[in-house]
């Protein structure tokens, strides 16, 4: 749907005013909708929010963990998962409850590592990256392997131990997994769920209260960045 807003412009030196259309396009109408905060602000970013489509079973996302394609199909399924428990039962509380059950399966080691498979875009060649980071420990891995992953072309992997620096960090997605890490996933988990909280008030600190008793550790350590 398609309308229009006439606006005036400024004042011209000569005192004159014209007048533009600007056509406004409506994307959707909304049972409702959340915006996620900005960083350091209360502010909702236009570019990243949530909501429940009207009259339709499905919802509209952009800019969270779900649309981006680098996150797991195992956190982007979480995700949608405590999106539904919002919808249903418009309490904060029902989605902690159905991430603690997400943060129990990693911890019990039950996820399938192809479930937890990242994504990334190379952006330049090994060599020009100055920072040891995930991508750089898959792109060693892969080099290790007479692999060739050029600029522009995707890297899969698994992270099976963030604590190292080296190409130990990671592990292929093509290569035989035999564990990940599960305070990393609980991390990612956990960001997951602060984007569909934060609008509603749920920072950091309330969920470190529901959970300190169930996963103080790998929780904790989050929290307290």
């Amino acid at each position: 749907m398609e309308s229009r807003k006439r606006v005036n412009s400024p004042p011209a030196i000569t005192g004159e005013k014209k007048c533009y259309e600007i056509r406004l396009k409506c994307e959707s109408h909304y049972d409702w909708v959340a915006f996620v905060p900005q960083r350091e602000s209360d502010a909702g970013a236009l570019t990243k929010y949530f909501g429940k489509v009207a009259g339709e079973d499905e919802f509209k996302v952009r800019g969270i963990e779900a649309r981006q394609r680098s996150t797991p199909p195992f956190i982007e399924t979480i995700q949608w998962e405590c999106l539904d428990q919002l919808d249903a039962t418009r309490s904060p509380e029902a989605v902690l409850d159905r991430l603690q059950d997400a943060i129990n399966r990693l911890h019990a080691g039950t996820v399938p590592v192809d479930q937890l498979v990242e994504r990334n875009r190379v952006s330049k060649p090994m060599e020009r990256y100055t920072q040891n980071t995930q991508n750089v420990a898959a792109l060693k891995r892969a080099r290790d392997q007479d692999i060739a992953v050029h600029p522009g072309q995707d890297i899969e992997y698994v992270v099976v131990d963030d604590e190292k620096t080296s190409r130990e960090r990671v592990a292929l997605a093509h290569e035989e997994i035999g564990s990940y890490d599960p305070s990393y996933y609980e991390t990612e988990l956990i960001r997951a769920a602060e984007s569909l909280l934060s609008p509603l008030g749920r920072d950091r600190l309330d969920i470190r209260q529901k959970f300190a008793e169930t996963r103080p550790q790998g929780l904790m350590a989050f929290l307290e960045h």
